[in-house]
């Protein structure tokens, strides 16, 4: 027995024999660390539903291996951040068709404070992570809006919210992490929450997502509303039975609008206008802060526009009452204008029809009325001067020696909007005072006797004289008889004009060459009257269509021409617009 091993002893066989002998210690290294002595064990399964995370250093740490919601332990996590009911049902993804998100949320809230009571406060102390506590002042958000709209005459409303960049941006960061996929993100849910609210009060709005009454803006940051009262519309057609009445409001040219002796501190150029004339009474009906008025086309300010009368739609801002009686509407604005003007076919409208209105190429028929004088040779030329057709620009622009680059070609859409050179045909000038002072007086005597004229008298009595007759009278062109200028006219149907943009509207329109088309003319009428002969006749032509230069040739912009075609030239005593063909 003596002599038998104890199989405890056996390590100390290895140790004497060396076995594995180094100098080095697996202990030398070691850096004592007590808090990791003290260190709790924690259980990693995955079963997390009664556990407690009570280090907010370790979340920290681990904050990418926290599942998204709806995993249980998501919901945790939300609920220890502090999130509130309704940013945790909005996110939870737990959400049922009957409940609401803060319903959503008090559900999961109550399903994990069951399993750690620990977290029953977790969300009173501190501001949602995700919204910042918006929802809670959905109440008072709804109360400023129905306030603001009080005294509208609206029933569809649309919400919009204004909410600063930054926390827009923090909550989907942090919707992105943690929240389930496919949740609703901040701002819809915040106008989501107040739309409710507004369909929910006694005062019947429909919330809609297009074409509102109003849209009330939320500014979250500073909690005020700003309201956007949609326009309201009105299409109608008006008779202008007086010249001397622009379409438009024209501001004063002397002080742009603001007001001074000229235009008697009123701003207007001129007293009144179509647009004053109707919008006006139309404001003061339905309470509206100002008008736009969209007319189809605009004649001239000396110009009547009799017939059915001109389409137009007129806007009117800010309105509290959207809506009334067209008839009594109609009766009233007739009456107010005395005559001057006569509205029918009164109608709601929208937007659209501006566009339509606008866009709307209508024939037009007129009449117009002229008086012929005599045409000099040199004024012939100039009206029967070839056009030049030509895709230059006729101003010169950018320095010298600058290549200019070439530009779009602009005009009406297909037309022919190329751009003429202006024939310049030299008419002699007569003498001036000056001219006629630094003469000598037998230079004088022999203008005076070409002329025909008295040759005695001093050289001042002899430039006098001179100047007193007046340039010679140039030779006249043979003008058309009566039944020629009667055929003529009527011979005009169905001739494409070239018609370059006449001087008088030069500073507003594109130097381009326009083609338009006569379509018809009607009844011409020539009669002699005190010696003088008058022309009078109906056309009916195409949109854009330059009338009275179709008359007296413009100075050769507008080509052919009835004073071309008759050699007269024609002074345009008055033009009515007879019809517009539209609608």
């Amino acid at each position: 027995m003596a002599n038998e091993e104890n199989p405890e002893d056996d390590w100390m066989q290895y140790s004497n024999a060396g076995f594995g002998k180094t100098d080095y210690s697996l202990w030398d290294d070691e850096v004592e660390n007590p808090e990791a002595e003290a260190e709790e064990e924690f259980d990693d399964s995955p079963d997390l539903e009664g556990e407690i995370w009570d280090d907010s250093e370790q979340l920290g740490s681990h904050m990418d291996e926290i599942p998204r919601a709806p995993n249980p332990a998501g919901h945790k996590h939300m609920v220890r951040s502090g999130v509130c009911d309704h940013c945790l049902g909005r996110c939870g993804g737990k959400k049922m068709f009957d409940q609401s998100f803060a319903e959503s949320g008090a559900q999961i809230r109550a399903s994990i404070v069951q399993g750690d009571s620990h977290l029953a406060s977790a969300n009173k102390e501190t501001l949602c992570p995700y919204c910042e506590n918006l929802f809670d002042e959905v109440e008072l958000l709804t109360e400023l809006i129905l306030e603001s709209m009080e005294g509208y005459d609206a029933t569809k409303i649309q919400i919009g919210a204004r909410i600063p960049k930054d926390q827009i941006e923090t909550e989907e960061n942090l919707r992105k992490k943690f929240a389930a996929g496919g949740s609703e993100a901040l701002k819809p849910a915040l106008v989501n929450e107040i739309s409710k609210r507004i369909r929910e009060s006694e005062n019947g709005y429909k919330t809609v997502s297009d074409a509102p009454e109003i849209l009330a803006i939320v500014d979250v940051l500073t909690l005020t509303i700003e309201l956007d009262i949609r326009a309201v519309y009105f299409y109608g057609r008006y008779v202008k039975l007086e010249r001397g009445i622009p379409q438009t409001r024209w501001p004063c040219r002397a002080c742009k609008g603001r007001g001074c002796e000229r235009c008697d501190f009123t701003g207007q150029q001129y007293e009144s206008s179509v647009q004053d004339l109707i919008g006006t009474p139309m404001c003061e009906l339905l309470n509206a802060k100002e008008d736009s008025f969209h007319g189809m086309g605009r004649e001239d300010i000396d110009v009547r526009c009799l017939g059915s009368g001109r389409p137009f739609v007129i806007e009117l801002k800010e309105p509290r009452i959207r809506s009334l009686d067209a008839e009594l509407a109609m009766a009233e604005i007739n009456a107010r204008a005395e005559g001057k003007i006569r509205i029918n076919s009164l109608r709601p409208s929208n937007r659209k029809e501006v566009v339509r209105i606008k866009d709307t190429p209508a024939e037009k028929s007129y009449a117009i009325r002229f008086r012929l004088h005599p045409m000099t040779e040199k004024e012939y030329e100039i009206l029967t001067a070839p056009m030049d057709l030509t895709k230059e620009d006729i101003q010169e622009r950018g320095a010298k020696g600058r290549k200019r680059q070439p530009r779009q070609k602009r005009g009406d859409k297909n037309q022919d909007a190329k751009k003429p050179l202006q024939p310049e045909i030299e008419t002699p000038l007569w003498y001036t005072l000056e001219t006629l002072e630094g003469m000598k007086k037998s230079e004088l005597v022999e203008i005076i006797s070409e002329r025909g004229l008295t040759k005695t008298g001093t050289k001042s009595v002899l430039i006098q004289r001179i100047l007193d007759a007046g340039p010679p009278e140039l030779p006249t062109v043979e003008r058309a008889s009566n039944e020629e200028i009667e055929k003529i006219i009527q011979n005009l149907s169905g001739v494409k004009l070239a018609q370059r943009t006449p001087d008088r509207v030069s500073h507003r329109r594109a130097d381009l060459v326009r083609r338009r088309t006569v379509y018809e003319t009607n009844d011409p009428i020539v009669e002699e009257i005190d010696g003088d002969t008058y022309v009078e006749f109906t056309l009916r032509c195409e949109s854009g269509t330059y009338v009275k230069e179709t008359v007296h040739g413009d100075s050769g912009r507008t080509q052919p021409s009835v004073a071309a075609l008759i050699k007269s030239r024609c002074e345009v005593l008055w033009l009515d617009v007879a019809d517009i063909h539209a609608d």
